[in-house]
């Protein structure tokens, strides 16, 4: 009898052990660089909007461009078997280039950083769609200063929209759309105005404290734990920056970005050259 017992127990123990074995593709491999490089994109210069209400803009094309915004999580990990440790963080990206194989987007460098406590990583992609892909870092795209990389991966079936980068500042009063994954949820619009142009200083998740020395753009669309990543546009739909922070004033909550700007220098600087 107490043999049948630890049989039954052990089967069970199996059972359990394959049914919370992770999904994640642990064995998935980074094309070369040659396979996937960047030799030149395309980009515009700013102009500023002629629509100035948020009602004005055509639901289609809001539509699309929230289509191009994804949801990006980042797994360090020792090892994959069940119980392993491990650390998870989340955030937003938003596609500006494609290719017949790949899908290009930018992120935060801290979304897709690798937990320093840990040895190994995966990056899950996840898009409008609910589709899940295995995505990995742009060789050589992480840049720390401004808090930037890029995440590629492969196509299926599903068509996604690259938005387009202008060149150039969005004006101070000007109105801005952010698209993110703030708190878990997708595809979250929120809507604001740029308020000014400063320095930053943010918060790490490990505690420190880091000034950016670079201007950003403060905006008033809401921003939370997720949006890191997203993409701020203007009412024309165009890429106009990259949040990264915001603050935690519940009162006045301001969101901190990155400006197209200065991405598309980082682009042609660090992924073209």
């Amino acid at each position: 009898m107490k043999k049948t017992i630890s049989t039954f127990i052990i089967l069970i123990l199996t059972i359990i052990l394959y049914s919370c074995k992770s999904n994640l593709n642990f064995n998935f491999e980074i094309p070369d660089l040659d396979d996937y490089k960047i030799y030149e994109f395309e980009y515009y210069d700013f102009k500023n909007s002629e629509i100035n209400d948020f009602e004005e803009i055509d639901d289609e094309l809001l539509l699309n461009a929230t289509k191009a915004n994804i949801s990006i999580s980042n797994i360090s990990y020792n090892n994959k078997w069940l119980f392993s440790t491990k650390d998870k963080y989340s955030g937003s990206g938003v596609i500006f280039y494609e290719t017949e194989v790949f899908y290009y987007a930018l992120t935060n460098a801290h979304v897709i950083a690798k937990h320093r406590d840990f040895n190994f990583q995966i990056i899950e992609v996840t898009d409008y769609f609910d589709n899940k892909y295995d995505g990995f870092i742009y060789e050589g795209s992480i840049d720390y200063e401004h808090d930037l990389a890029v995440i590629v991966f492969f196509k299926n079936n599903s068509v996604l929209p690259a938005l387009k980068l202008v060149y150039g500042e969005i004006m101070v009063g000007d109105n801005i759309i952010a698209i993110g994954n703030p708190l878990g949820k997708k595809n979250v619009i929120s809507v604001g105005k740029v308020i000014r142009y400063n320095k930053t200083k943010v918060e790490d998740r490990y505690g420190n404290i880091k000034m950016n020395e670079f201007y950003s753009i403060i905006h008033s669309s809401k921003t939370n734990a997720g949006s890191s990543g997203g993409m701020i546009l203007n009412f024309d739909l165009d890429i106009v920056g990259i949040n990264y922070g915001g603050n935690r004033n519940e009162e006045a909550p301001e969101g901190f970005a990155v400006s197209s700007e200065i991405v598309i220098d980082y682009i042609t600087l660090l992924l073209i050259n």
